[in-house]
């Protein structure tokens, strides 16, 4: 039984007496399953010192801040981790008389730095301020894209790529998991796609910029054209870092540049959904503890991983066109309607993931449409205009579901600060540590143009990832039929026999449904349902003990 008013933050007063609320039937308990689809409306959920057009207001100023430093973040991010394809493909293989599998070790390389840090970066993010860490990384990550317009051997590549993967770990999980702790649930699916479309913008732009730069820069200063694409990466990262390090935000309740209005809408926002506002207090044995114990984390492990794996036949196509006889300008520019038709899935999936309020069916349809495309690419269907039909639905198809699929584990891992940072280093880590290998062996420059091994892998990686997904999707419909019961209204009072009128110590008496939550879920549960409760703008009606409203 509850003893204190920790458990019921919001409906419980100071003083004693009976209070009621009635629940409607799309209301009901749902222990976090299907929440999109019984959420209030925004207008319902809001404290009446806050309106709607208040909420708004902060919303696009998050945008203009945070939102628009994800996007152009991912963009960069994904630039450089393309760029090196482009350069490979534009004149650094002959610069640096790159051999055999050397090109495959630069990405091996590139994942085990990422992989060093990305675990270790989150937790920092979680107890750190955002707004100081993230452009740190940034300007870091600056300083050694430049390195590599300098480089003179493969082995300094070796070495500056391993240390962009140790800088670079850091930006995405923890970006994702600084929009989590701002936007709600109904914000976060097309916010996400945006930064995932940004990221597919950024290959498509590297594709574009590399040409471009074949045309008019190369050989200017006595630089080749591969070269300056370094150095055109380097400085835009430089800006981002300076934009991050003055209009980041930091937690919703100690962003300094929010007026203390802002923050405490900003903190109700995320209280209405059960989740935390402020820097992690969690011990790491702790958060470790509670994920061990958690159902769903390892499906969304082991689907995002296979997701990832699948994604890997997304970055060879413009070494397939140089394969096949195409000129190096025409094989970059191949990449980038690709990458926009991506791009688009991306967005256009998000939104309706958001609209339709169902996480789990635009996942399915996104992932039978890349099931297919591989299947066409295994085979190298021929003329080369088919083949690249086929690449653009497989990487539409996976584009499309990403996005989709880590709003859903933000989500699903909200309990925590500390629990979601870390769900989501693992998920992003175990996708990373394929790299190690995958390259190598599925995507080796030695098995273009047919890459049969990676197309064929990539149909068994894309059904095993749905699996996983469906899996989940079923977990939490069967959570939800368990966790049914009547609806009852919710309804308790103080006994204040043995405490007092006013004190805080004072027993609270529950109704069956609160009893049912009690026994069922444990306390954090009767908080989320009270959350919900204040969320849902119902007042609490205020009676004598001695008549309760049953």
């Amino acid at each position: 039984m509850v003893k204190d008013d920790a458990a019921v933050p919001f409906l419980l007063p100071a003083s004693s007496g009976v209070w009621t609320a009635r629940l409607s039937e799309s209301s009901s308990f749902h222990s976090d399953d299907d929440a999109l689809q019984h959420e209030p409306e925004p207008s319902r959920q809001m404290d009446n010192a806050f309106s709607d057009a208040d909420e708004k207001a902060l919303v696009r100023r998050l945008d203009r801040r945070l939102l628009v430093f994800a996007m152009l973040g991912n963009l960069i991010k994904t630039m450089d981790n393309t760029n090196i394809s482009n350069a490979y493909i534009s004149g650094m293989e002959e610069a640096l008389d790159m051999q055999g599998l050397q090109y495959n070790w630069i990405t091996v390389l590139f994942m085990i730095g990422y992989l060093t840090m990305q675990i270790p970066s989150n937790m920092f993010l979680s107890k750190f301020r955002p707004s100081r860490y993230l452009p740190f990384l940034e300007i870091v990550w600056c300083i050694l894209t430049l390195g590599m317009a300098c480089v003179k051997s493969v082995t300094g590549v070796y070495v500056l790529r391993f240390l962009l993967g140790v800088f670079e770990a850091g930006f995405y999980p923890g970006i994702v998991f600084l929009i989590g702790t701002w936007y709600s649930r109904r914000e976060l699916g097309k916010r996400n796609a945006w930064i995932t479309i940004f990221g597919s913008l950024g290959s498509a732009l590297s594709g574009l910029i590399q040409a471009a730069l074949l045309k008019v820069a190369d050989g200017a200063l006595g630089i080749s054209g591969w070269r300056w694409l370094f150095v055109f990466d380097g400085v835009i990262t430089f800006f981002l870092a300076f934009f991050g390090y003055k209009y980041l935000p930091d937690y919703p309740s100690t962003t300094i540049w929010l007026s203390p209005r802002e923050r405490e809408l900003a903190t109700l926002r995320l209280n209405r959904e059960g989740r935390e506002s402020k820097q992690g207090t969690w011990k790491t044995t702790q958060v470790l503890r509670k994920l061990l114990v958690n159902k769903y984390i390892y499906f969304l492990v082991l689907g995002w991983t296979m997701l990832y794996l699948a994604i890997g036949g997304a970055h060879v196509l413009g070494i397939i066109a140089k394969k096949v006889g195409y000129d190096a300008i025409s094989a970059n520019l191949f990449t980038s309607p690709d990458m926009v038709i991506s791009m688009l899935a991306g967005l256009g999936n998000g939104y309706l993931s958001d609209y339709f309020r169902t996480r789990i069916w635009c996942i399915v349809p996104a992932m039978a449409l890349s099931v297919v495309g591989f299947s066409m690419l295994a085979a190298f269907v021929q003329p080369f205009g088919v083949f690249y039909v086929a690449y653009i639905a497989m990487h539409a198809g996976l584009s499309a579901t990403a996005p989709v699929a880590m709003t859903w584990a933000s989500e699903i891992m909200q309990e925590n600060i500390e629990l979601r940072a870390m769900a989501i280093a693992i998920m992003n880590t175990s996708s990373s540590a394929q790299y190690t290998w995958a390259p190598l062996v599925l995507w080796a420059v030695t098995d273009a143009p047919r890459y049969e091994k990676g197309f064929r892998s990539s149909i068994g990686f894309t059904i095993g990832s749905l699996a996983c997904f469906m899996i989940i999707g079923y977990l939490r419909s069967r959570s939800k039929k368990q966790h049914q019961y009547p609806h009852q209204p919710l309804s308790y009072h103080r006994d204040t026999t043995s405490y007092g009128d006013n004190n805080d110590d004072a027993q609270l008496l529950l109704s069956p449904r609160i009893q049912y939550l009690t026994q069922h879920h444990g306390e954090s549960d009767i908080e989320s349902e009270a959350i919900q409760l204040h969320a849902a703008g119902l007042s609490d009606t205020r009676e004598d003990s001695r008549s309760p409203r049953l």
